[in-house]
């Protein structure tokens, strides 16, 4: 019997089983309904972006337009929209918006592109409490249960279609009392699993592979080839993992029944009880603290630093003795005073955040330290990040915004403390946020060590099953 010969079978065997036909047309339609989701959220946040980035144009067009009109001899449209302030074009007025583009994948995975910021508005009052805020307006229970998207599918979903292809593999062939007979002849046990099995892989990953790589054609996402094949690898290794815990239960000896049973177990406590237990300790050691606090921190500052401006600007000025040119000490304009206030607030308002940052730092470590127990979290870190949808994406991401809020500042500020006004030869030399993406190989190495051990995983199950199916015999 040859293995062209088993998967003839298969496909016959296939064709007569009316619910796996279901099953198979049910999990397509998931797939391109998942797929689906994934251009509409990637759609929308093309289209945000390109608002904003008009939005970005448009504004510096008005205040060229105004401050031509102004320098012509007329008057500015309101005295406390004047484009002449440092206030006023540095501020919220004239904000410019930092933006990120989609990851490569993002049809793919939504990831954390629906609870992190993939756009800023940066100007001299941004500080790491706006850094922390998701400007979209979100139901709470979509945030909380997550979009479904191809992720989604392949984490929860592929495994119970895998298990529903694989658990009776060889028992019911010893169910029904063809086991004997077919190793009469001159046959492995194992091949004809393996035949099994990879005739079962190639439909279900198959179809997996081809949904995912006809909408990144269609859409134009296939120039990533780099992360295609990280995310492609990381399918597959997960979808081998279930398909060698099949295997592997076969060899038990057991009836198909208590089969189907022990892997839908194994199939709840690795992909829904592991992972969320993990994440529940993680909130329960590391808790994040309050935003409250925070809101809280930041109004009694600035009630604070209203007070004592004139004390401010004087500290500061001790701490940027490069700023102090140009600002009179006996008599410190109005923006100076403000902006000293600022200053002050941003400092409370960062040491809340430096918490925040620090919890979250360790929930992540926590969580990163103990996704090895469960497959799922492995190949969904993989897959994530692969799409460029996932945390390390997005901190490079607010690293680059953190450093263009820095500039911002250091434009604007000295014109602030020395009372100056803004004329239209200053437009040029705003600062104009850049974006420089991750490496092509920075994915690659994150994902070296989950995928080595998800690899390692699949080989020590289907080592194991492939010992026990050795010991397989006709009269089992």
């Amino acid at each position: 019997m040859t293995a062209r010969t088993v998967l003839r079978k298969e496909w016959r065997l296939l064709r007569a089983d009316r619910a796996l036909r279901i099953a198979l047309g049910l999990f397509g339609v998931l797939l391109v309904y998942a797929l689906a989701n994934g251009m509409v959220w990637t759609r929308f946040q093309e289209r945000n972006i390109e608002s904003a980035q008009t939005q970005n144009v448009e504004r510096a067009a008005g205040f060229a337009e105004e401050l031509a009109h102004i320098e012509a001899g007329g008057e500015p449209a309101s005295q406390f929209a004047d484009p002449r302030s440092p206030f006023v074009m540095g501020g919220p007025s004239g904000s410019h918006t930092a933006t990120l583009e989609p990851g490569p994948l993002s049809i793919l995975a939504v990831g954390q592109s629906d609870l992190l910021p993939y756009y800023y508005d940066v100007n001299i009052y941004t500080n790491e409490s706006t850094l922390q805020q998701n400007g979209e307006v979100e139901n709470p229970v979509n945030l909380m249960a997550g979009r479904f998207d191809l992720t989604f599918v392949v984490v929860y979903l592929l495994p119970l279609l895998v298990l529903a292809l694989s658990f009776n593999v060889l028992s019911a062939e010893r169910e029904r009392g063809t086991l004997a007979l077919t190793l009469s002849q001159p046959v492995r046990v194992r091949s004809i699993v393996a035949a099994k099995l990879a005739f079962r892989a190639m439909l279900a990953v198959g179809l997996v592979l081809a949904v995912a790589v006809v909408g990144l054609l269609a859409t134009g996402g296939a120039g990533s080839p780099g992360r295609m094949l990280l995310w492609c690898g990381a399918v597959v290794a997960y979808a081998l993992f279930w398909f060698a815990l099949a295997a592997w239960v076969n060899t038990l000896r057991r009836t198909s029944a208590w089969n189907a049973t022990v892997l839908v177990g194994a199939w709840l406590v690795l992909v829904v009880v592991l992972p969320a237990a993990i994440n529940i300790a993680a909130d329960l050691l590391h808790p994040l603290p309050s935003r409250v606090e925070m809101i809280t921190v930041q109004r009694e500052a600035s009630n604070d630093a209203v007070n004592s401006r004139s004390e401010l600007l004087a500290r500061y000025l001790e701490d940027h003795p490069e700023m102090a040119e140009g600002v009179v000490a006996d008599d410190p304009g109005f923006g100076a005073l403000s902006w000293a206030a600022t200053d002050a607030v941003n400092q409370q308002v960062e040491v809340v955040t430096a918490e925040h940052d620090a919890r979250r730092a360790e929930q992540i470590h926590l969580v990163r330290r103990y996704r090895y127990l469960s497959p799922a979290l492995l190949a969904q870190d993989v897959i994530i990040d692969a799409a460029g949808t996932g945390d390390a994406r997005y901190a490079h991401f607010r690293g680059q915004v953190r450093a263009f809020a820095e500039e911002w500042r250091e434009f604007f500020v000295p014109a602030i403390l020395a009372d100056e006004q803004m004329t239209a030869s200053v437009l040029p030399q705003i600062p104009v946020y850049r974006a420089a993406d991750e490496e092509p190989g920075d994915a690659t190495r994150r994902a070296a060590v989950p995928l080595t051990v998800l690899g390692g995983l699949v080989l020590l199950v289907g080592v194991s099953a492939g010992v026990g199916l050795g010991r397989v015999r006709g009269a089992d």
